[in-house]
Formats: structure tokens, sequence, C-alpha cells
């Protein structure tokens, strides 16, 4: 499965995480562009801030990040550039960031699991899984 950046934020920020332990015990091999790894870090402090305000500390919220992305094979761009055109032409409608997602979600031809609304309301030409039929 592809994960968004949406959802390894949701699993990192709750100190309890249903998400996260899914994510950290699940048999699916997990796969990102590295664009996920910009995002992430573009988002950091926003992160940082809310974990801190759902009780988690500087060091916990490392701990969960360094765990979650160590289960995350991460696929340079140079894998899925072939299908950037394609994916931006797709996202276009809806969220250019999304073309990385989109574009490894056609290369490697497996669904995302997300809970971006434009992301499962644009599927068709890719698939994409709400986050919550996952977590059944």
């Amino acid at each position: 499965m592809i994960v968004d950046t949406n959802v390894i934020i949701s699993a990192l920020i709750p100190k309890n995480s249903k998400l996260r332990e899914f994510l950290l015990t699940t048999e699916i091999p997990l796969h990102a562009p590295d664009y996920m790894l910009r995002e992430l870090k573009r988002y950091w402090t926003i992160i940082e801030e809310k974990a801190r305000k759902r009780g988690i500390t500087e060091p916990e919220l490392a701990h969960f990040r360094e765990e979650l992305l160590g289960r995350i094979i991460s696929h340079p761009l140079s894998e899925y550039r072939g299908f950037i055109n394609e994916a931006y032409r797709i996202c276009r409608e809806f969220d250019e960031k999304d073309t990385p997602f989109v574009a490894l979600a056609l290369s490697l031809r497996l669904p995302i699991i997300t809970n971006d609304k434009d992301l499962l309301a644009h599927a068709g030409e890719y698939e994409a899984i709400p986050l919550n039929d996952v977590l059944r």
C-alpha cells in the first residue's frame, strides 16, 4: 500500500494510536514517495505543537517517527518519474501536491490508503482506500 503524509501524521500525534499500531505490525508492505519526507519536515513544527498539546514529549514523538519511517519503503523520484505527467494531469484538478503519491501508485499498481477526501473522490485511474476500511 502507498501511505500518504496525512496518514503518517495521524499515526504520530495520538499517545495511543490504533493507526500507528496497525502500521507498525501489518505484514503488508508500506510504500511512499520520498516527497513524503520533505512534507513531514516542512510540517514538523506544527506536528510537534499538536503532539505536545496531546501530552506527547519530543523524544516520544521522535521515537514514533523513526519507528514508522523504518517500516516504510521510500521511493526516489527516479522510480516513478515516468508516471509524473499522468499523475499531474489527474491531480491538478484537486491538489497538485498529491502528484508524487498518485505517480507512485500508478507505477507500483498499489492502492493509496488515505483520509484525503480529494484523493478518495478522484480515484479511478488509481486506487484509493479509505483509512477506516483498512483499520476494520
